[in-house]
């Protein structure tokens, strides 16, 4: 009986272990809906500008990522060359996520470089511009009026 315990304990630990090991997967990816998000930013009233829908592929360039890295994405920018500018990207990992993280740091940066001498109005609200991680979900919000964005986005949170 003793040599059976021994045996089985063991296997049974492996089996313990290999279930706990899955359970973090599905977790990670949750985040806010792309579509259903953006969509809800621009009904908030927060952006002053008309924005436009942005594709995949451009969406890559604008953020540096890798555009078979996007699972999901809508993103809106504006029509005028304005600063103002919507992107929920959901990634395919947790790297992916950072790297776009990181992307739309650079772009927020970028922008207010490129503004600041001719539309000098706009960087106050890159200033302001909302950068938030929900799992492998990135967003970015960059509006008029920044609380009423931010208290969409509290509203659509998990």
């Amino acid at each position: 009986m003793k040599q059976i315990l021994t045996r089985l304990i063991p296997a049974v630990l492996v089996l313990c272990l290999t279930l706990t090991a899955c359970g973090g997967k599905e977790e990670s990816g949750a985040g806010y809906d792309p579509a259903a998000t953006a969509q809800a930013l621009l009904d908030s009233g927060a952006f002053t500008d008309t924005l436009e829908t942005t594709d995949k592929d451009t969406v890559a360039i604008l953020y540096g990522v890798e555009a078979d890295s996007i699972v999901d994405c809508a993103c809106y920018t504006s029509l005028s060359a304005g600063a103002e500018e919507i992107a929920v990207l959901t990634m395919k990992d947790s790297d992916s996520a950072k790297a776009a993280m990181a992307g739309m740091e650079t772009r927020v940066a970028d922008q207010k470089a490129a503004l600041e001498s001719y539309q000098p109005d706009e960087v106050s609200k890159l200033d302001k511009a909302i950068l938030t991680q929900s799992g492998n979900t990135v967003v970015l919000v960059v509006a008029a009026d920044a609380d009423k964005a931010q208290s969409t986005l509290d509203g659509l949170s998990k």
